[in-house]
């Protein structure tokens, strides 16, 4: 009897023992469950990138059908060419206007470089939860071409991180190009080719990481749709 005592007793774990493995637990949980938690916000990013970056080309497809994209005015005003180009072809939710809140957040943060998102935008919530602020840019022509419409999107709508390059990118219409592309995709116009010069990888990777991250939407295509930063 006393020995099955003893042996009970030393299988037993002391009080001292289950302290210290509920620390390893409590320590390992604190190394991994941020690390679950940022890895489940960068898929969740990438996923609704890819349903904006769909909606831009389903967008310019229905487009060609009415008005073909070379066609669309630019020397209008910003809520004029929503109305006109942009609507017709989006599922909205909630249509917040140039001055109304709601689809975006009060205020983003970046490391290097961001935008603000002014009055100057018209703001959208489309059905998928993807917020996009559409602003022309002054200026634009096909004899000198430039950058048309400056599009800001956010994967998520109000909801935090509210930061560049994690929730926050940027897209581009430009002068004789048919097509919205990522920031940052085209160099520069050749005037010799009547074409834009793509961006080098190297080049959208460094300025993503470490000056703008504007470029950060077209640095996860590049990568074949991976947040690898």
């Amino acid at each position: 009897m006393n020995l099955k005592i003893a042996q009970s007793v030393r299988r037993a774990f002391t009080l001292a023992e289950l302290l210290i493995v509920m620390a390893i637990v409590g320590i390992i949980a604190a190394v991994t469950i941020p690390l679950v938690s940022a890895n489940s916000q960068k898929l969740q990013s990438i996923s609704a990138l890819q349903k904006a970056n769909n909606t831009f080309a389903n967008m310019v497809n229905q487009s060609q059908v009415n008005t073909k994209m070379e066609s669309w005015n630019f020397n209008t005003d910003t809520e004029t060419f929503v109305k006109e180009y942009f609507l017709p072809y989006v599922n909205v939710a909630q249509d917040c206007g140039t001055t109304d809140t709601g689809c975006f957040a009060d205020n983003y943060t970046a490391v290097n470089t961001g935008e603000s998102l002014d009055n100057n935008y018209y703001k959208v919530m489309l059905s998928d939860g993807v917020a996009m602020a559409i602003k022309l840019t002054p200026g634009c022509t096909d004899t000198n071409p430039s950058e048309c419409v400056k599009i800001i999107v956010d994967t998520n709508g109000i909801k935090k991180p509210n930061r560049w390059g994690k929730d926050v990118f940027e897209y581009q219409i430009l002068a004789n190009l048919s097509a919205v592309v990522p920031f940052g995709s085209f160099t520069q116009y050749n005037e010799d080719t009547g074409k834009w010069e793509a961006a080098v990888d190297d080049d959208v990777t460094t300025k993503c990481t470490s000056s703008d991250e504007r470029y950060c939407a077209l640095k996860i295509i590049n990568d074949g749709w991976k947040m690898n930063y």
